[in-house]
């Protein structure tokens, strides 16, 4: 409960905090590029601290990962309260980034050290962004947004204090710090992976404008929002006993129907369809790829990690896309190119099944 506890509260503050920076950074005076540019920078420095932590989390006791990187997201994301144009609110955002990159591949690892479900535990990911969703779309004040996100970062902390301390994670093997082996390895779930992520994150730095070009008031892009997590929730729960790759190629082809059915909106609640298509896309295709991961791999924080290194890298290329097609070409080319990278993504998982390359059926 207290581990549930802490994966709700983290992804509350992070996807409360994130909803509504698109809008804050164009009332700050952002262009389109300009956005795409500050959602790249959080998503650089998410991808740097993911990589260097996933490492960290094979060799050090899991709650002095878990204490830093709790503290260190309450106090940046405090900060965004003082933004006050594009170029403070980029720095900060990156400070945020860092901070929230700390702790997933811990957390994730520490869960399997104690034998818990890992779809269970995954289903209060988006469970917190369900609820930081609909909180932001409530409150619809910033300073209140990154108030209480900070505070849920705290809460975590405190709770990190109650937990127990846990065998020693250190693997017998070593591979070189840049994780080659692992990556030759993996290489067809990460980057299938990062290629959906990439048309998804080209999408979501935009998405709220788009619903608010659509008629859509602060609440109602809260409401929508919220959809999409609320159901991954309950999906997320239920994959543990169904096959990988099929569940990995399943997202892939979702994903792209999701977007494909953004694009004729007349009205905001038309989008209701699209979330609800992406709910499974992404429940299938994130429990697949950690499962496939985390049973393979001996070194299961790195291998962990890596794949939240690739969703974080696909933020900087996917915010930076987005952002430049918004500009140039409007918001239903930024969906047509959301469809695009999944169907890409699901070109190379099948490419590499075709090569022989063994996969785990389980």
């Amino acid at each position: 409960m207290r581990l549930n506890a802490i994966q709700l509260f983290i992804n509350t503050a992070v996807m409360m905090s994130s909803l509504f920076i698109p809008v804050l950074a164009q009332n700050l005076g952002a262009s389109g590029t300009e956005i795409g540019i500050i959602g790249a920078v959080y998503g650089a420095a998410l991808f740097i601290s993911t990589y260097i932590f996933s490492r960290a989390a094979d060799s050090y006791q899991p709650k002095t990962l878990l204490y830093a990187g709790f503290i260190s997201a309450a106090v940046t994301f405090i900060l965004q309260v003082f933004a006050y144009d594009p170029l403070s609110l980029a720095i900060i955002r990156a400070l945020a980034g860092f901070s929230v990159g700390v702790y997933p591949a811990v957390l994730m690892l520490y869960v399997y050290n104690l034998k818990r479900s890992i779809g269970k535990f995954s289903s209060f990911m988006p469970l917190g962004w369900a609820v930081g969703n609909l909180l932001a779309g409530v409150i619809a004040v910033y300073w209140q947004i990154f108030s209480i996100a900070s505070l849920l970062f705290a809460a975590s902390f405190l709770i990190t204090l109650t937990l127990p301390v846990t065998q020693e994670v250190r693997t017998k093997k070593k591979t070189d710090y840049f994780s080659r082996d692992i990556l030759k390895k993996n290489w067809n779930i990460y980057f299938g992976f990062f290629l959906r992520q990439i048309g998804a994150n080209n999408v979501w730095v935009i998405f709220p404008l788009y619903l608010v070009s659509l008629g859509a008031n602060e609440f109602w892009v809260g409401i929508i929002y919220t959809i999409n997590p609320t159901l991954q929730f309950f999906i997320m729960r239920r994959l543990d006993s169904y096959k990988t790759t099929s569940l990995i190629h399943a997202g892939d082809l979702l994903s792209a129907a999701a977007f494909i059915a953004l694009i004729p909106l007349t009205i905001y609640y038309q989008a209701v369809a699209g979330m609800v298509l992406i709910a499974f896309s992404y429940s299938f295709l994130y429990v697949g790829s950690m499962r496939e991961l985390i049973e393979t791999n001996e070194e299961k924080g790195a291998a962990a990690g890596l794949l939240n290194s690739s969703i974080a890298f696909a933020t900087i290329i996917g915010s930076l896309v987005g952002g430049i097609i918004l500009q140039y070409y409007g918001f239903r080319a930024v969906m047509a190119a959301g469809a695009f990278f999944a169907l890409v993504g699901y070109a190379v998982m099948q490419l590499a099944g075709s090569s022989g390359k063994p996969q785990k059926s389980s």
